[in-house]
């Protein structure tokens, strides 16, 4: 009987960690704070003042999902040509996602 506690124990446990919601399981937020502030800062800061943070936290907001945020990363780095690649991109929105947005 003790055993068959720990195996249903062992199941459930497993079970939630892979249940558990990432909006972007390819990107690093570590990674995306960093490409954000070499590639994307000048643009943000000379566009929205201050450390260019405003793009993100206006009131009017042009995204609203993960799939938009997505989007708007890939839209910037094809726009301005700043050669990012997909694993960069995704990391871009985790990064974005953690610090402003908090979709799941």
């Amino acid at each position: 009987m003790k055993r068959v506690h720990l195996i249903a124990a062992a199941f459930f446990a497993t079970t939630s960690v892979f249940a558990q919601s990432d909006a972007f399981p390819f990107g690093d937020p570590k990674l995306g704070r960093k490409v954000l502030q070499e590639k994307c800062s000048v643009c943000h800061v000379a566009r929205f003042g201050g450390d260019g943070s405003g793009v993100f936290t206006r009131a009017k907001r042009k995204v609203s999902s993960t799939q938009s945020l997505l989007a708007w990363v890939q839209r910037c780095n094809a726009g301005n040509k700043l050669e990012l690649n997909g694993e960069q991109e995704e990391s871009v929105a985790a990064y974005l996602n953690q610090a402003y947005y908090k979709f799941k």
